[in-house]
């Protein structure tokens, strides 16, 4: 703590700590090195440094590499990836310049558009999880990008927490659209009111700035080659999810929209007409009513009753359908992103970078809520990568040391983050034996069950819930075995995030309904496949190829051979659970997402970033203006409290006491040569000899000697 606070005041923001590189948020603007690929090692603490040490294992290897920023919402993830991305582009350049700084920029201004929302903490919190890949021939060169996106927080659209926006591409369009557009698009006079909290900009220095950041996003979708129709689709969708918020639902009665005039408009934008749009928002059991009467039967069978879904209210079908509508138009632009990047080359390896939303407690931003289902997925997110972190660091190097047999004074530590995963996610293998207790099952699965079962509801599951992981007190001692309390609130449980060291409050109400298939996202993809409007048809046309199983992933797309294999094992995770993805389980996508994330990351070699919040309060808006800062300003000081809390919950200290204690022969005959020139001269022999070829060429595994012999020796 005290290096890293020195270390900072001096305007050092990156810090190792072992093979891991620690950045603390900077309050000062910060510059990124130049596009030269530089020697290892000689490069100060920095995310290009890691990029560079990415690139150059790739190389060496001819393995997959993989960057992990991990840290909190509003730590400077984002800004982490775009940095690595633009140093390894304009480091490495591409074949036939298909991929370019200015196109990797342009990117993450669409991305900053669709995917991130204005909280009171950051002017650009990311609401999905992304992983970027960047595909190298033989010689180092670029071939071509790949872009995958997963658990987009698509219900944000129509539900925003309090004090937070709605996705940000909104505001900057109702502030940039020209006047031929807003007449086109009927946003040419604006509702009085609207259900998904989606309205211009009030204040004027507001509305100017998203007027410059919707003339940035046209220029960037122009750089990736975007056509003017594509970007008029695009806004048309848009258009008819605002007009959707505008023309709401009635909440009492029959299920139909409240204000026709609005509905007129949504249908009228995307290509429909008034009434195929109140059949696939309301009317989903038409169909089966249809074919029940056509078909003679007096009832469907409870297997068609339950692949009907559950009755919703008006209110969520209208939610369902604009939450459906956003998530196939990010699809659509991610696929046209990926379009720009595409390229037939061949190509060796990737790096994949990885950027998530982070970890949420409203208790950083000094909130009195609790936090929201979407939040625990996003912490569902984090604590998977942690686990992740945890089982490279410790449990594979571990393992590495008793294969060489070395005794190492470490012992592996017995808090894992693998412990709080299974509050989430667990699921029992095998039915308990008749008389013994049930196996504890995780949130999501107790969802998955309760939302099937008539007349249960959200006190069931977080009853179930705390039975199986709640801290239990005996004789006035709370047993430190349990992961999560509940609270005196109704409703409402605490999850001991981050071993413990930061535990976040959760609001169950209304998660059961979260839980439930709506028929109405579903529906959005045949609204918008089915338009009369053939730009708009065209753009949503390539998604009917993709299979049903796999809609929550979008960017399975591409033709180079790295492409195909990121897609075939993204489709694989799906398909290895198809019972749940049969039953149309929303909590199963949940988890099958966090999967496919997980599996395309862990077959490479991984580097982690952890971004840390210096102090409380320095996690704000990324769109605050940087000024260069003096040593001793209170923009230079750290909160030794808030870094133990992140430094502790990241387990680094535990990481490096482990990197210290000694290293892989490979890395002992690189850099310590001199220090055993008789075992060295040796083993040059008898490479020589034996296998023709210099010693630092020999594999990680070699026999001849090993690991336990040149620590022996030194």
């Amino acid at each position: 703590i005290n290096t890293l606070q020195h270390r900072y005041q001096s305007q050092l923001c990156h810090t190792y700590a072992g093979p891991t590189l620690i950045a603390l948020k900077p309050s000062w603007a910060t510059t990124n090195y130049s596009g030269k690929v530089r020697k290892r090692d000689n490069m100060p603490p920095h995310i290009c440094s890691v990029a560079q040490r990415a690139y150059w294992s790739l190389l060496m290897h001819q393995q997959d590499q993989a960057i992990v920023p991990l840290g909190r919402s509003g730590a400077g993830k984002t800004t982490c990836c775009q940095s690595a991305l633009e140093y390894l582009v304009g480091a490495a350049h591409s074949v036939d310049n298909r991929v370019s700084v200015e196109k990797i920029q342009a990117m993450f201004t669409i991305l900053k558009a669709f995917g991130t929302v204005t909280t009171c903490h950051n002017g650009a919190s990311t609401r999905f999880s992304m992983v970027m890949s960047l595909d190298f021939n033989a010689t180092g060169r670029i071939t071509a990008a790949h872009l995958q996106t997963m658990l987009l927080e698509r219900i944000r659209v129509a539900q925003q927490p309090e004090g937070e926006s709605n996705f940000s591409v909104f505001s900057q369009m109702l502030a940039g659209l020209d006047m031929a557009h807003r007449t086109m698009l009927h946003l040419h006079q604006m509702a009085q009111s609207n259900s998904f909290g989606i309205g211009p900009c009030s204040k004027t220095e507001e509305k100017q700035k998203a007027s410059v950041a919707f003339a940035q996003l046209q220029a960037a979708m122009e750089t990736l080659g975007i056509t003017v129709d594509e970007q008029t689709a695009i806004w048309r969708v848009l258009a008819g999810i605002y007009h959707l918020g505008a023309a709401g639902a009635c909440k009492v009665g029959r299920k139909q929209f409240m204000k026709f005039e609005w509905a007129n408009n949504a249908a009228d934008v995307l290509g429909c007409d008034f009434e195929e749009l109140t059949t696939a928002v309301f009317k989903h059991h038409l169909k089966q009513i249809i074919e029940q009467v056509t078909s003679g039967t007096s009832r469907l069978s409870k297997d068609e009753e339950q692949s009907a879904g559950p009755k919703m209210t008006g209110v969520e079908c209208v939610e369902g359908m604009a939450a459906g509508l956003y998530e196939e138009l990010f699809a659509a632009v991610v696929s046209l992103i990926n379009r720009s990047f595409s390229s037939s080359h061949l190509s060796m390896a990737s790096i994949m970078v990885v950027d998530t939303p982070g970890f949420h407690n409203p208790r950083h931003q000094k909130k009195e809520r609790a936090a929201t289902f979407e939040e625990l997925c996003h912490n569902y997110v984090h604590e998977q990568l942690q686990a992740l972190f945890y089982k490279r660091t410790f449990m594979s190097e571990l393992e590495r040391y008793r294969e060489e047999n070395v005794e190492v004074p470490f012992d592996l530590p017995e808090l894992s983050p693998m412990a709080m995963v299974s509050v989430i996610d667990q699921n029992s293998s095998q039915v308990p034996p008749g008389g013994q207790a049930e196996e504890p099952k995780g949130l999501l699965w107790i969802l998955d069950e309760e939302v099937l079962i008539p007349g249960s509801s959200d006190s069931t599951v977080l009853n179930r819930l705390c039975s199986y992981f709640e801290r239990q007190q005996h004789a006035g001692v709370e047993n430190e075995e349990g992961f999560l309390r509940k609270c005196e609130q109704m409703l409402q449980f605490e999850i001991f995030h981050q071993l413990g060291k930061d535990p976040v409050r959760y609001d169950l109400t209304g998660w059961m309904n979260k839980a439930k298939l709506n028929l109405s996202a579903q529906n959005s993809i045949q609204v918008l496949q089915q338009s009369k409007i053939d730009a708009l048809k065209k753009l949503f046309l390539p998604r009917s190829k993709m299979p049903l199983i796999c809609r929550s992933v979008a960017g399975l797309e591409g033709n180079s051979q790295q492409a195909l294999q990121r897609t075939g094992c993204v489709r694989k995770t799906f398909t290895s659970s198809l019972a749940a993805v049969k039953k149309k389980s929303v909590c199963a996508q949940i988890k099958l997402q966090m999967d496919a994330l997980t599996n395309l990351v862990k077959r490479s070699q991984i580097h982690f970033v952890h971004c840390l919040v210096p102090r409380v309060g320095a996690d704000g808006a990324e769109g605050k203006p940087s000024r260069p800062c003096i040593t001793g300003e209170a923009e230079l000081t750290v909160d030794v409290p808030t870094l133990r809390v992140q430094l502790s919950g990241a387990q680094l200290l535990d990481a490096l006491r482990l990197y210290r204690i000694g290293m892989t022969s490979l890395r002992f005959r690189r850099r310590f040569p001199g220090v055993a020139q008789p075992v060295m001269k040796k083993l040059h022999i008898m490479c020589l000899l034996g296998r023709e070829r210099p010693c630092n060429q020999m594999p990680l595994h070699s026999s001849i000697p090993s690991c336990q012999t040149f620590i022996h020796k030194f």
